[in-house]
């Protein structure tokens, strides 16, 4: 997803504030090039993080770095995960 998807599913969140969390290194996109121009794609991945770390940031007022690294955690939660490939009955 290109960064026009990514504000248009992100509230409040601006094309400048979105270039600076990539190039600060918060996020690592895919380049596409088209033409001679490359362009940033955004997985899905991408865009839940940036999504916990703009309420973060805008609600909490708290620092992009911080921000950014308490979203990427509760990504990786083991309590938020769901494991849906398991078959295993446990309905003892």
């Amino acid at each position: 997803m290109y960064a026009g998807g990514v504000l248009k599913r992100v509230s409040g969140l601006t094309y400048d504030k979105l270039k600076y969390f990539v190039r600060a290194g918060y996020l690592e996109p895919k380049k596409v090039k088209k033409e001679s121009l490359y362009y940033n794609d955004f997985s899905e991945e991408d865009v839940e993080v940036i999504k916990r770390a703009w309420t973060l940031i805008s609600t909490h007022h708290m620092r992009a770095r911080t921000a950014f690294a308490r979203a990427k955690g509760q990504g990786r939660a083991p309590q938020l995960s769901l494991n849906l490939g398991d078959k295993s009955d446990n309905s003892d």
